[in-house]
């Protein structure tokens, strides 16, 4: 696996690919003009470099999802009930058990307060985040 970046005008993303086709076929898929650049080989991240990187995008997403709280301004009730329900979830965040997490999101049920808006969007942020490896 390699990383590539494709590119058009002020738009850009890197992703990991097997082949250079692969990376080719979703530029044609986002449209014409999309350009596809070699930019380094994958090397994985040795077991204490990837246990950080866990551990900090488990933070990251326990401070996003609180901070998601308090735009919605949540009660006081409904953030116990948010504690309860997603007590297992904090958990795997701050053990760094993100692999736990994209599996046992999907099946929380959504709610007012925990909408199928903010459950895609975190679903989305660890799909991206597990991509890199």
């Amino acid at each position: 696996m390699d990383y590539y970046k494709i590119s058009k005008g002020n738009f850009s993303v890197t992703q990991k690919y097997n082949i250079e086709a692969e990376a080719q076929a979703v530029a044609d898929d986002l449209g014409i003009g999309y350009i596809v650049t070699y930019l380094y080989p994958y090397v994985p991240p040795t077991l204490q470099e990837r246990l950080q990187m866990d551990l900090d995008f488990g933070n990251h997403l326990v401070f996003t999802f609180v901070e998601d709280n308090r735009i919605q301004a949540i009660t006081t009730t409904q953030s116990e009930a948010l504690l309860v329900k997603f007590r297992d979830i904090l958990a795997f965040a701050q053990t760094g058990a993100i692999t736990s997490i994209a599996t046992y999101l999907p099946n929380i049920s959504v709610d007012d307060v925990f909408t199928q808006e903010r459950k895609d969007k975190y679903i989305t942020m660890i799909n991206n985040y597990l991509s890199k490896f």
